[in-house]
């Protein structure tokens, strides 16, 4: 029996210029940006005229898009410049416009509905579902209906996700480098990496909208190729190359640490039901990872005496992840389970740990001055701005959007708020129970010393402390849960750029498909596991001699350090700054779409590169040993 194949047209109404537009969601192309415009152009003209037939207000998208694509873009008209010349600017201001920088409205490319936000969406963001409709007595013949709905992606979403993938450095690694600094001093750099990295992931939004608007495209539009266009070819792929290790990096560091907390769970799992069998007391959360003490007790005990290898740990671990990855890839639900079960269930597990750890912790420490090391303040930003970098699925938030402005901004502030709230609340508790531990303060005070003294010391890990607290169970879990999200987040991230580097476009715009994007999923996930498995398996003493356990030993506060001094502050602060201005000051005055994202203009921009540029030469000079070295030759002798 013959089957038919029906696609149900779907067509978005929209107002440009006192006219419905009415743009079909059918394979659509782009081309360079000035064709496009002029094109474009030319349809608006059309439009103006009296139409001769009800159709005349419809608009072939095939003759202004060269790449198929399954949504709508509501951009396009060409704003007309004013023909009346403009009064004269006072010098003072004209100076200070100057400085600041304005952008001349005449680029802007967008509908007026878009721009004063009447029409807040650039694009319909359509979802397709198959129908499949048997043979019967209407229907001779079995027919496939493919059926176009609205995206479920919504604002809380948007931001689950940017907050998701932030969580896991900035829960795990940012306790140490607070612990250098002290509480107080570091509570304005942590003010000041947020609101940075905020902006400059607003600005990502900002240049991904008008690559969006320039090209016609919607899909495929990601970091990987704003570092081609707005840098070139050659540097273009430098950046991409740094894009690439410092996602490799974070997803090495979070399948080790993911490993070694899953073992403590699973130890902690093992002496709750030990101590309800032989009726010892031992902490309630402890005691709640074991829902049936005695038949989980031989299994939890075997489990746990297994993943006390880190190589055992780190390869469950990657393999629970692998499980899931492709069980959720395969149903397309991987964001949505990061977004609606995942980070709900981070954000309650920490709130339960905050309430556990609260009436134990000493706040009064915080504010000890001996506890105070201002100094020091400057080694704190590189994990600082590492606990912001959720920017590679800024392209996924804008699509999710259909490059709705004003959502997008909420998202972004919303996320990036949210994790600030945690991290200041998480840093005061777990210091607190630390700092407030008498054994555990001189061994933190010790580290925060020799850190003055020595830029390789051994950083003491509160985190790592409280293991030795009662608060460890709660602390462990939230954790874990913080990597897990953080991890799908950098996957989800770096996936979609590495398919589009590759140039692995799907062969359909819309509809079921098989990307093959599993393929490219194992491409991105293989070295980074097989990476954190084999140092598990050479730096575990029990499995190797000592020599050679600790000849592969890896600080991972460390490699975290340098990949936000060097890696995070150049492609998150540095590079996006430097596209902005290009885009909206460049010589070329290329075609916008959106207005500026954040006020200010160029003073704003200055300052992001500034200080990231500030923060990598200072740290820079620190590693090499630059600064001791003056110190030890220099500045000694001339005090003796």
């Amino acid at each position: 029996m013959r089957s038919t194949l029906v696609v149900a047209a779907v067509a978005v109404q929209l107002p440009c210029h006192g006219h419905a537009l009415s743009v079909s969601h059918r394979r659509m192309h782009s081309s360079s940006s000035p064709r496009f415009a002029r094109q474009f152009a030319l349809k608006m003209s059309t439009l103006d005229k009296p139409a001769a037939s009800p159709s005349s207000n419809s608009v072939n998208p095939d003759d202004l898009f060269e790449h198929e694509e399954a949504s709508s873009l509501s951009l396009l008209p060409l704003s007309p410049s004013s023909s009346s010349s403009s009064p004269a600017i006072p010098s003072l201001l004209q100076k200070v416009l100057d400085k600041v920088g304005k952008i001349d409205e005449s680029r802007l490319i967008s509908s007026p509905e878009y721009l004063n936000g009447q029409e807040p969406k650039l694009f319909s963001n359509l979802v397709y579902d198959t129908i499949h409709q048997p043979a019967d007595g209407t229907h001779a013949n079995a027919t496939t209906l493919l059926v176009a709905r609205p995206s479920s992606a919504n604002l809380f979403s948007s931001s689950a996700l940017l907050c998701g993938t932030a969580l896991g450095s900035g829960l795990l690694f940012l306790p140490t480098a607070i612990a250098q600094a002290g509480y107080l001093p570091t509570i304005v750099a942590t003010l000041i990496a947020w609101a940075y990295m905020t902006i400059s992931a607003l600005l990502t939004a900002e240049l991904l909208i008008n690559r969006c608007g320039e090209t016609g495209r919607v899909r495929n539009v990601g970091l990987l190729e704003l570092y081609s266009e707005f840098l070139g070819p050659n540097f273009g792929k430098v950046a991409a190359l740094g894009f690439v290790v410092v996602s490799y990096v974070m997803m090495g560091v979070y399948f080790g640490e993911g490993g070694d907390f899953i073992a403590q769970l699973f130890q902690l799992s093992a002496d709750g039901a030990a101590a309800a069998r032989d009726g010892s007391e031992l902490s309630t959360m402890a005691t709640t990872l074991t829902a049936a003490p005695e038949m989980a007790s031989t299994v939890t005990a075997a489990t746990a005496s297994i993943l006390q290898t880190s190589f055992a740990s780190r390869t469950l671990f990657a393999s629970l992840m692998a499980v899931f990855l492709a069980t959720a890839s395969k149903y397309g639900a991987v964001q949505r389970v990061m977004t609606n079960i995942l980070v709900p269930s981070t954000l309650l597990a920490f709130v339960i740990a905050i309430a556990t750890a609260f009436p134990t912790a000493d706040f009064s420490v915080l504010l000890d001055s001996s506890h105070q090391h201002p100094e020091l303040v400057l080694n704190a930003f590189p994990l600082l701005f590492m606990s912001w970098t959720y920017h590679g699925v800024v392209p996924r938030v804008v699509y999710n959007l259909e490059a709705d402005k004003n959502k997008i901004t909420k998202a972004i502030v919303g996320g990036s708020t949210t994790a600030l709230l945690m991290y200041l609340i998480w840093n005061a508790v777990v210091l607190g129970n630390v700092l407030g531990d008498k054994s555990l303060v001189d061994a933190t005070a010790a580290a925060a010393a020799a850190a003055a003294s020595a830029s390789n010391a051994a950083i003491t890990d509160p985190i790592n402390l409280t293991r030795d607290l009662p608060i460890q169970p709660s602390i462990a879990l939230v954790s874990e849960l913080a990597v897990i999200t953080s991890l799908i987040g950098v996957v989800l991230g770096f996936v979609n750029e590495f398919y589009d580097a590759i140039g692995a476009l799907p062969s359909q715009s819309y509809g079921p498909k098989d990307d093959k994007k599993w393929q490219v999923a194992l491409l991105t996930l293989t070295p980074p596991v097989v990476c954190s498995i084999l140092l598990g398996y050479y730096n575990d003493p029990s499995l190797r001699d000592s020599a050679t356990s600790t000849l592969f030993a890896v600080d991972r506060y460390q490699v975290m350090e340098y990949t936000g001094a060097f890696g995070a502050s150049i492609l998150f602060l540095i590079l996006p700054a430097l596209m902005v201005w290009q885009n909206r000051y460049g010589d070329d005055a290329r075609p916008l779409t959106v207005k500026p994202m954040f006020p200010f203009g160029k003073l704003t921009l200055g300052s992001l590169y500034k200080a990231a540029g500030t923060l990598i030469v200072e740290q820079g000079l620190e590693k090499l040993g630059v600064f001791e070295f003056v110190q030890e030759h220099f500045l000694r002798k001339g005090i003796h």
